[in-house]
């Protein structure tokens, strides 16, 4: 080596899994068919009034019922355990993607019930409900099906570079760490879901 001349560094450049973009996109495609199916089937009395009493019923800061800590349980840990079970089989990549598409259909499609039927007050109310809630499900479930999607290839044979360096270690993150965000989203949720809500009813009309 010269005098004067230093060795370039090498960074290690981050690069986004071509398979987060296709659970993405398919996530995308399953929210905007969730809304335009919401808005073509319109939305009729019955459930505008069950939809009431449902803003209703988080606005009324009553005690903290068993109910309601099952329904925000099962919530947040509904989709990311069936991603996990998911991973076990052989087209975990098609079976995945399909599973982001429901889910993103099914959200979009309960936000776009709650804007018809209460108005400004039912984006706000949707944005606080799921809103906060996808911001809990949806980051940790794409790792989750990432992690699960490299599992599968290893055990198909199919070993490279990149899945070699997955290690077990991985399966301690979600078994630890996972849980407790989630954990952490349904006392977010119980605690300020039904006072941001009660807000929104309150002052727009």
């Amino acid at each position: 080596m010269r005098k004067g001349h230093l060795p370039r560094k090498t960074g290690k450049v981050f690069r986004i899994d071509p398979v987060i973009i296709f659970f993405s996109v398919a996530f995308v495609i399953g929210s905007t068919g969730g809304y335009f199916c919401c808005v073509a089937l319109g939305i009729d009395n019955e459930i505008k009034e069950y939809l009431q009493q449902y803003a209703n019923f988080l606005t009324s800061g009553g005690a903290l019922s068993v109910a309601s800590l099952l329904g925000a349980v099962l919530a947040y840990y509904r989709f990311p355990c069936i991603v996990f079970l998911c991973g076990h089989f052989y087209h975990a990549f098609y079976i995945l993607c399909g599973l982001f598409m429901v889910e993103g259909f099914l959200l979009s499609f309960a936000v776009a019930n709650f804007s018809l039927a209460l108005g400004r007050a039912g984006i706000l109310i949707s944005l606080f409900v799921f809103g906060i809630r996808a911001m809990f499900i949806i980051p940790i479930s794409l790792s989750l099906a990432l992690c699960r999607f490299r599992q599968a290839v290893r055990r198909q044979g199919r070993r490279t570079a990149e899945t070699r360096s997955v290690s077990e270690g991985r399966q301690l993150h979600f078994m630890f760490l996972y849980p407790a965000i989630l954990a952490l989203g349904v006392m977010v949720e119980l605690t300020f879901v039904p006072k941001l809500a009660a807000f929104a009813l309150q002052n727009i009309s």
